[in-house]
Protein backbone atom coordinates (compact mmCIF):
# COMPACT_ATOMS: atom_id res chain seq x y z
CA UNK A 1 0.00 0.00 0.00
CA UNK A 2 1.54 3.47 -0.69
CA UNK A 3 2.17 5.39 1.99
CA UNK A 4 0.97 9.25 2.42
CA UNK A 5 2.98 11.90 3.70
CA UNK A 6 2.53 13.22 6.85
CA UNK A 7 1.99 16.47 6.37
CA UNK A 8 -1.15 15.37 4.30
CA UNK A 9 -2.67 12.74 6.59
CA UNK A 10 -2.09 14.84 9.60
CA UNK A 11 -4.65 17.44 7.49
CA UNK A 12 -7.36 14.82 6.96
CA UNK A 13 -7.31 13.81 10.25
CA UNK A 14 -7.65 17.53 11.07
CA UNK A 15 -10.31 17.45 8.46
CA UNK A 16 -12.61 15.22 10.69
CA UNK A 17 -12.17 16.70 13.53
CA UNK A 18 -15.46 17.21 16.32
CA UNK A 19 -18.03 18.95 15.05
CA UNK A 20 -18.59 22.41 16.81
CA UNK A 21 -20.52 21.85 20.13
CA UNK A 22 -23.73 23.97 20.06
CA UNK A 23 -23.81 27.73 21.36
CA UNK A 24 -25.76 28.53 24.51
CA UNK A 25 -27.23 26.32 26.71
CA UNK A 26 -29.54 23.43 25.49
CA UNK A 27 -33.31 24.53 25.03
CA UNK A 28 -35.73 24.11 27.71
CA UNK A 29 -37.22 20.69 28.09
CA UNK A 30 -34.60 18.72 25.75
CA UNK A 31 -34.94 15.18 26.79
CA UNK A 32 -32.10 13.17 28.30
CA UNK A 33 -32.02 10.60 25.62
CA UNK A 34 -31.08 13.47 22.87
CA UNK A 35 -28.43 14.90 25.27
CA UNK A 36 -26.86 10.68 25.63
CA UNK A 37 -27.09 10.25 22.04
CA UNK A 38 -24.80 13.26 21.09
CA UNK A 39 -22.04 12.40 24.13
CA UNK A 40 -22.14 8.96 22.40
CA UNK A 41 -21.57 10.31 18.52
CA UNK A 42 -18.52 12.17 19.95
CA UNK A 43 -17.20 9.36 22.07
CA UNK A 44 -17.28 7.54 18.71
CA UNK A 45 -16.03 10.23 16.74
CA UNK A 46 -13.04 10.82 19.25
CA UNK A 47 -12.67 6.48 19.14
CA UNK A 48 -12.31 7.37 15.10
CA UNK A 49 -9.69 10.56 15.65
CA UNK A 50 -7.62 8.16 18.48
CA UNK A 51 -7.23 5.30 15.68
CA UNK A 52 -6.27 7.56 12.91
CA UNK A 53 -3.58 9.35 15.23
CA UNK A 54 -2.36 5.47 15.77
CA UNK A 55 -2.14 4.67 11.80
CA UNK A 56 -0.68 8.11 11.19
CA UNK A 57 2.45 7.40 13.95
CA UNK A 58 2.66 3.88 12.07
CA UNK A 59 2.85 5.46 9.01
CA UNK A 60 5.51 8.27 9.80
CA UNK A 61 7.94 5.38 11.67
CA UNK A 62 7.59 3.55 8.87
CA UNK A 63 8.50 6.43 6.05
CA UNK A 64 11.26 7.28 8.69
CA UNK A 65 12.20 3.60 8.89
CA UNK A 66 13.05 3.67 4.83
CA UNK A 67 14.50 6.96 4.67
CA UNK A 68 17.49 6.45 7.09
CA UNK A 69 18.11 2.54 6.87
CA UNK A 70 20.54 0.98 9.30
CA UNK A 71 23.43 0.42 8.62
CA UNK A 72 24.96 -2.77 7.46
CA UNK A 73 27.03 -5.36 9.92
CA UNK A 74 30.05 -5.42 9.70
CA UNK A 75 31.28 -8.93 8.78
CA UNK A 76 33.34 -10.32 11.24
CA UNK A 77 35.00 -12.88 9.04
CA UNK A 78 38.60 -13.32 8.79
CA UNK A 79 39.79 -11.73 5.51
CA UNK A 80 40.76 -14.04 3.22
CA UNK A 81 44.23 -14.61 2.48
CA UNK A 82 46.29 -13.57 -0.44
CA UNK A 83 47.19 -16.21 -3.62
CA UNK A 84 50.37 -17.90 -3.32
CA UNK A 85 53.31 -16.24 -5.57
CA UNK A 86 52.91 -18.12 -8.89
CA UNK A 87 56.17 -20.23 -9.08
CA UNK A 88 59.20 -18.98 -10.86
CA UNK A 89 59.55 -19.92 -14.85
CA UNK A 90 61.93 -23.03 -15.35
CA UNK A 91 63.44 -20.92 -17.47
CA UNK A 92 64.17 -18.00 -15.63
CA UNK A 93 65.91 -20.66 -12.32
CA UNK A 94 68.13 -22.48 -14.81
CA UNK A 95 69.60 -18.57 -16.59
CA UNK A 96 69.80 -17.31 -12.55
CA UNK A 97 71.92 -20.72 -11.56
CA UNK A 98 74.15 -20.55 -15.01
CA UNK A 99 74.50 -16.71 -14.21
CA UNK A 100 75.96 -17.78 -10.55
CA UNK A 101 78.47 -20.93 -11.86
CA UNK A 102 79.56 -18.39 -14.63
CA UNK A 103 80.57 -15.58 -11.80
CA UNK A 104 82.45 -18.60 -9.98
CA UNK A 105 84.44 -19.69 -13.17
CA UNK A 106 82.36 -22.89 -13.77
CA UNK A 107 81.71 -22.26 -17.41
CA UNK A 108 81.13 -25.87 -18.47
CA UNK A 109 78.48 -26.60 -15.29
CA UNK A 110 76.69 -22.80 -16.69
CA UNK A 111 76.89 -24.88 -20.31
CA UNK A 112 74.41 -27.33 -18.75
CA UNK A 113 72.43 -24.90 -17.44
CA UNK A 114 71.72 -23.06 -20.73
CA UNK A 115 71.18 -26.13 -22.71
CA UNK A 116 67.40 -24.52 -23.22
CA UNK A 117 68.77 -21.80 -25.10
CA UNK A 118 70.69 -23.43 -28.08
CA UNK A 119 66.51 -24.27 -29.13
CA UNK A 120 64.65 -21.81 -30.89
CA UNK A 121 61.76 -20.69 -28.45
CA UNK A 122 59.42 -17.75 -28.17
CA UNK A 123 62.35 -15.31 -27.96
CA UNK A 124 61.47 -13.50 -24.87
CA UNK A 125 63.73 -11.34 -22.62
CA UNK A 126 65.26 -14.63 -20.58
CA UNK A 127 66.18 -16.65 -23.73
CA UNK A 128 67.82 -13.94 -24.90
CA UNK A 129 70.12 -13.30 -21.84
CA UNK A 130 70.16 -17.04 -21.98
CA UNK A 131 72.03 -17.04 -25.40
CA UNK A 132 74.43 -14.34 -24.66
CA UNK A 133 75.48 -16.11 -21.39
CA UNK A 134 75.66 -19.10 -23.71
CA UNK A 135 78.20 -17.74 -26.23
CA UNK A 136 80.48 -16.08 -23.15
CA UNK A 137 80.61 -19.58 -21.67
CA UNK A 138 81.72 -20.90 -24.81
CA UNK A 139 84.31 -18.13 -25.23
CA UNK A 140 85.64 -18.72 -21.86
CA UNK A 141 86.23 -22.28 -23.19
CA UNK A 142 87.68 -20.77 -26.02
CA UNK A 143 85.04 -23.53 -27.93
CA UNK A 144 85.32 -20.61 -30.78
CA UNK A 145 82.80 -22.99 -33.23
CA UNK A 146 80.43 -22.46 -30.96
CA UNK A 147 81.15 -18.86 -29.98
CA UNK A 148 80.51 -18.32 -33.94
CA UNK A 149 77.12 -20.30 -34.25
CA UNK A 150 75.84 -18.71 -30.78
CA UNK A 151 76.48 -15.05 -31.25
CA UNK A 152 75.28 -15.01 -34.99
CA UNK A 153 72.03 -16.56 -34.38
CA UNK A 154 72.09 -13.87 -31.10
CA UNK A 155 72.87 -11.11 -33.51
CA UNK A 156 70.55 -11.70 -36.23
CA UNK A 157 67.81 -12.88 -33.99
CA UNK A 158 67.88 -10.48 -31.26
CA UNK A 159 69.46 -7.38 -33.58
CA UNK A 160 67.47 -5.00 -31.46
CA UNK A 161 69.64 -6.09 -28.87
CA UNK A 162 71.95 -3.80 -27.09
CA UNK A 163 74.11 -6.75 -26.43
CA UNK A 164 74.00 -7.53 -30.34
CA UNK A 165 77.34 -5.23 -30.93
CA UNK A 166 79.41 -7.50 -28.45
CA UNK A 167 78.04 -10.44 -29.62
CA UNK A 168 79.37 -9.74 -33.09
CA UNK A 169 82.64 -8.33 -32.11
CA UNK A 170 83.19 -11.56 -30.37
CA UNK A 171 82.20 -13.62 -33.88
CA UNK A 172 84.75 -11.42 -35.55
CA UNK A 173 87.27 -12.58 -32.41
CA UNK A 174 86.73 -15.76 -33.22
CA UNK A 175 87.03 -16.25 -36.51
CA UNK A 176 90.43 -14.22 -36.33
CA UNK A 177 91.80 -16.67 -33.91
CA UNK A 178 91.01 -19.42 -35.92
CA UNK A 179 92.91 -17.75 -38.73
CA UNK A 180 89.79 -16.89 -40.75
CA UNK A 181 91.14 -13.14 -40.81
CA UNK A 182 89.18 -12.21 -44.21
CA UNK A 183 85.87 -13.33 -42.38
CA UNK A 184 86.36 -11.45 -39.27
CA UNK A 185 87.48 -7.75 -41.00
CA UNK A 186 83.96 -8.72 -42.99
CA UNK A 187 81.89 -9.30 -39.60
CA UNK A 188 84.01 -6.26 -38.12
CA UNK A 189 82.80 -3.90 -40.78
CA UNK A 190 79.14 -5.60 -40.75
CA UNK A 191 79.18 -4.16 -37.12
CA UNK A 192 80.73 -1.15 -38.09
CA UNK A 193 77.89 -0.63 -40.09
CA UNK A 194 75.04 -1.84 -38.24
CA UNK A 195 75.89 -0.23 -34.87
CA UNK A 196 78.71 3.02 -35.67
CA UNK A 197 78.25 4.66 -32.31
CA UNK A 198 79.03 1.31 -29.94
CA UNK A 199 82.01 0.89 -28.15
CA UNK A 200 82.09 -3.12 -30.14
CA UNK A 201 82.37 -1.09 -33.12
CA UNK A 202 85.30 1.20 -32.06
CA UNK A 203 87.17 -1.58 -30.46
CA UNK A 204 86.28 -3.77 -34.19
CA UNK A 205 88.02 -0.83 -36.25
CA UNK A 206 90.83 -0.28 -34.06
CA UNK A 207 91.22 -4.15 -34.69
CA UNK A 208 90.93 -3.75 -38.50
CA UNK A 209 93.48 -0.66 -38.68
CA UNK A 210 96.25 -2.90 -36.78
CA UNK A 211 95.79 -5.54 -38.55
CA UNK A 212 96.23 -4.65 -41.99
Amino acid sequence: MRLIAPAALLGLAACTALPPAPNGPLPAGSPPQRIEAELNAHTQQIGQLQQQIAELRQQLSELQHHQHPRPARRSTAAPAEPPPAPAENPQEQAYRQAQQLYRSGLYSQALHQLRFAERSGSGGRTEQNALFLLMQSHEKLRNCESVILSGQRFATRFAANPKAPEALYSVGSCQWSIQQRDIARATWRKLMQTYPNSPAARRAGQRIQNNR
